[in-house]
Parts: C-alpha cells; sequence; structure tokens
C-alpha cells in the first residue's frame, strides 16, 4: 500500500543506547508501566505535543506498510525518522493554521475513495481495510489530512514563483532527441543527505539496503526515509538518461537488472541507493506501429502461366497503379477487372502486414499506390486510404511542462519547510 504523500527530509541522530519505545509495539509488552509510559512526551514543537503513544501508532503504520519485519530490532532501527516526519507534520499543520487553511471532510473523503480505488478495496471499507492490517486509521487520516492541507499552502504560496519557460521546454526536449537510440533508465531513488550530524548515513543506507533485499516494498520506503525531491512519489524519478543521473550512479546503473537494488553509492550529498524498474532505447515513432486502412485491386495469374501471360497480367496490374486517383476509383477497377479478391484489406499495424506487403506500404502516404506486389496467386496494386501514425517514446510539450513545474513545487516545497523548521521549537524527548 503505497497511497500516502511521505516525505521525510533529514534524518535524526539514532543513539547508539536508544530504547525501544514502551508501547506494545506489535505485541511487545503491554504491563501498566507501559501503558503510562506511552502518555509520556516523545516531542515538543513550538506549542504542540507529540506523544509516545502518537509515535507507537505511526510506527506501527511504517512497518506494515513498508513490509518491514515487526520485531523490537525494526522499532529500534527505525523510531528517530518516523517521530522527524510527525515532527514535521506538526510543523506543517502549524503553518496552515497560522495561514488559516484547511482541509475540507469532502476533500478528505474524496481522497479517501481514491485511496481505496488505487489499492482495489471495495468502496466504503477504508477503516476497516487498514484495521485488518493493525493500522489504526486515524493515523492515516490524520497524514493524508496533513499532506493535502501542505500541497494547498504550498500552491497557494507558490503558485505566481512557478513558471516555465519555453526555453525550459525547448532545453528538455533537446536533450531528449540528442539521447534518441540510446539507453533509457527508469530509476526509483532513495537519498540520504549528509546534514545529519551523527555521521550515520552510510550505516542506515546499508540497513535499508538489507531490508529492500528481504522483501521490504521500495517506494513506501523512499516515502518514510529519503530526504529527496522524488520523495512523495516513492521515489520515483521517472526514465532518465546516464548524463542526468550524474557520475556515481551512471556508474552502477548499467550492472542492474530490473527490479535490483543497488549497494549504497556514495555522493558529494550523502547517500543513494537506487532501484532499476526497467531499461528501454529512447526512440521516435518507430514507423511499423502506424496503422493503415487498405485497399488493393488484385490481378490474378492462373496457374501454369508461361511468361508472356505472366507479363501481361503484370501490365494491367501496372495500369491500375497509373490510373487510380482516390480510394473510390479502386473499388470501380476491381468491378471492372472482375477482380476475384475483395478490395478491403481492413485497418492493420504495418508490422501486422506480411514482409511483401509491409515493404510496399510502410512509407506509402494517403492517396498513393504502390507499384504491382507479386503474391502466389497473382499482382496486388495497393492504395493507403488511411493512415494513424504511432506515438512516439518521447514526451510531449505539455507533458514536459507538467515535469518541470512538479519539479519547482517540490523543490520550493522542501525549502519552505527547511525554513520553517529552522524558527521552530523543536524539543525530542527521547
Amino acid at each position: 500500500m503505497s497511497f500516502i504523500n511521505w516525505r521525510y527530509p533529514a534524518l535524526l541522530r539514532i543513539a547508539a543506547a536508544m530504547v525501544v519505545l514502551a508501547c506494545g509495539v506489535s505485541g511487545f509488552g503491554n504491563t501498566n508501566a507501559q501503558a503510562q509510559d506511552a502518555l509520556r512526551i516523545a516531542a515538543i514543537v513550538n506549542d504542540d505535543i507529540i506523544s509516545v503513544r502518537d509515535l507507537d501508532a505511526r510506527v506501527r503504520m511504517v512497518m506494515v506498510i513498508s513490509n518491514l519485519p515487526r520485531s523490537a530490532q525494526t522499532v529500534q532501527r527505525i523510531w528517530p525518522q518516523v517521530l522527524r516526519s510527525l515532527i514535521d507534520e506538526k510543523l506543517k499543520q502549524q503553518e496552515a493554521k497560522r495561514l488559516s487553511i484547511e482541509v475540507s471532510d469532502q476533500e478528505l473523503e474524496r481522497a479517501k475513495r481514491a485511496m481505496e480505488e488505487r489499492n482495489k478495496m471495495a468502496p466504503g471499507t477504508f477503516d476497516r481495510s487498514l484495521e485488518q492490517q493493525g493500522i489504526q486509521s486515524q493515523t492515516v487520516l490524520d497524514q493524508m489530512r496533513t499532506e493535502l492541507v501542505w500541497v494547498k499552502l504550498v500552491r497557494r504560496r507558490f503558485q505566481s514563483t512557478v513558471e516555465i519557460t519555453t526555453d525550459e521546454i525547448d532545453d528538455a526536449l533537446d536533450r531528449l532527441e540528442r539521447n534518441k537510440g540510446k539507453p533509457q533508465y527508469r530509476i526509483r531513488e532513495i537519498v540520504l543527505d549528509s546534514t545529519d550530524s551523527s555521521g550515520n548515513e552510510q550505516e542506515t543506507a546499508e540497513r535499508l539496503v538489507q531490508q529492500l533485499r528481504s522483501g521490504a516494498e521500495f517506494d513506501a520506503i523512499a516515502r518514510e526515509f529519503s530526504t529527496g525531491a522524488t520523495a512523495a512519489t516513492g521515489g520515483d524519478i521517472g526514465w532518465t538518461t546516464k548524463e542526468q543521473l550524474g557520475d556515481e550512479v551512471g556508474a552502477v546503473v548499467d550492472s542492474l537488472k530490473p527490479g535490483e537494488i543497488s549497494d549504497p553509492i556514495r555522493t558529494i550529498f550523502g547517500y543513494q541507493i537506487i532501484q532499476l524498474a526497467d531499461r528501454r532505447i529512447l526512440s521516435g515513432p518507430n514507423p511499423a506501429n502506424a496503422k493503415v486502412t487498405l485497399k488493393q485491386v488484385f490481378v490474378p495469374v492462373p496457374p501454369g502461366s508461361g511468361p508472356d501471360a505472366v507479363a501481361s497480367q503484370k501490365s494491367i496490374a501496372t495500369a491500375v497503379s497509373e490510373t487510380a486517383q482516390n480510394c473510390e476509383d479502386m473499388d470501380t477497377l476491381a468491378a471492372e477487372l472482375n477482380s476475384p479478391a475483395g478490395t478491403d484489406l481492413g485497418t492493420l499495424a504495418i508490422g501486422e502486414l506480411s514482409p511483401l506487403l509491409r515493404e510496399a506500404v510502410i512509407n506509402l502516404e494517403v492517396g498513393e499506390l504502390s507499384d504491382p506486389v507479386r503474391l502466389p496467386g497473382g499482382f496486388s496494386t495497393i492504395m493507403v486510404c488511411g493512415r494513424e501514425e504511432p506515438e512516439s517514446d518521447l514526451p510531449g510539450r505539455d507533458e514536459i511542462t507538467g515535469r518541470l513545474r512538479a519539479i519547482k513545487f517540490e523543490t520550493f516545497a522542501q525549502r519552505y519547510l527547511r525554513d520553517i523548521r529552522r524558527d521552530a521549537f523543536i524539543d525530542t524527548r527521547l
């Protein structure tokens, strides 16, 4: 289940003497002392508090959604990052409240319905489906509401700032054109930046790789722990080329098979983990995928005909190719010649035609006739009556504009949250 928008910037220090949350995660004890401990304060964020109970509920959710082992060791490893995410959510909520931006119940309900549809849940089963997996539905709703209001806030604040120029679109198209015929990679990434003073990025990256290779969900882990701009999309950076990946990642990607996870890659920003989702050759439209509507006039050659008879029938077929001006003429000429075959060949992809017919029509425009094609039973002259060109692998201007705009909004959102965090009073108690 990868239905929620997670973004967690820098990692918290993971203390060597970290204590497992004393609130019964996945059944690890349930004493009165632990119940009282659940009411303790995990962090103070300006005027709001995050309780150990809040942290425990979110840890449970992260483990289930990310397919992480439900063990005390997992809790010990992930709670600092989860607490950081809860702190960020409090900051987002406070900023939205300050600017009087809210999410209505109707908007939240639409988000629930959309989540049900994406995850193939039966309509109206949101709460039950989550609780069957051991996730408190309110925990998910709180996070959904926060992310919805944050998107509204960022859009409102930066709508007039985010502009995509014609030059930017042209530059993106030029890069794609230059890379036609070269490999293109569909990559997912997890970025662990180097802003954490504990220096544990490599250890954290190695642990995440181990969990991913053991079956943890890449997109869920990316949403929870990545500090990159792609965290909100589960680490998916889309189709890209080596020159866009950078030297460090570009040196690794060719050694991966689709689905494989890289070892942690050291970059100037910290550590990066990538998964190769797919590989393809970037190209323009494939002519064999064009769909053509064809008509023919078939001139038969009787079995056992001598060279003169064959030449005579071919001359008739040639006269057809020199006479017909449109597809209606093909019907008329076929009737006059008593052609034994029907004129309509239907609409087919060029790649579905026999090699002889494919070669004859692949370069014809609408209204153009082929030279006579020698077939086993005679000669066929073919006209293209309709042609639908295939779509290119290259994205169009609208798609590129949308991608560039999304990247800019996400970049502004990260800077905005960083500034809010810098000015906030944050006191962690664990």
